[in-house]
């Protein structure tokens, strides 16, 4: 089942995010999510906003995922371009799983796909199995992006 996260999913949501950090270190993405990622101002301003997402089997929330409209930090690509035209589009961000979760990200691109036909998604260079994913569903390589952080992201667009 997945239905949108409530305040009362702050604990549960954390060990989603700090066991996909471990998956994620374990695999050799290490610089992608540091201890703490997502902050708890995210994950309250997601949740406050209806962006965030959760996964329940079995009466447990195992996966996360937010779906926000247009990202601001996609307007400047390098390295390649978004295809022609000034689309609508929603952004997948900050999916996560636990090791038992199957399909979170199929799952965050079918609940998109319910918003808008053109989804935009990023992750970042260390993170291998996210792009294979990422490939998997359908997206399409379009460049690099900046974060505000001044960190870089591969970026990719479906539909």
């Amino acid at each position: 089942m997945i239905r949108k996260a409530e305040r009362g999913d702050i604990n549960a949501l954390r060990a989603v995010y700090d066991e996909a950090r471990e998956r994620m270190w374990e695999d050799g993405n290490t610089r992608q999510w540091k201890i703490g990622h997502p902050p708890l101002s995210v994950i309250e301003s997601d949740i406050s906003g209806g962006f965030l997402y959760v996964i329940v089997e079995s009466n447990e929330i195992v996966g996360a995922f937010s779906i926000i409209g247009k990202e601001p930090t996609y307007d400047t690509i390098y390295d390649g371009s978004w295809p022609e035209g000034d689309y609508d589009y929603v952004t997948i961000h900050r999916v996560a799983g636990k090791r038992k979760a199957s399909h979170v990200l199929r799952q965050a691109v079918v609940t998109a796909s319910l918003l808008s036909p053109v989804i935009r998604i990023d992750t970042h260079v260390d993170n291998r199995k996210m792009q294979a994913l990422i490939l998997k569903y359908g997206f399409t390589y379009c460049g690099k992006i900046t974060l505000l952080d001044g960190s870089m992201r591969i970026a990719f667009q479906k539909g």
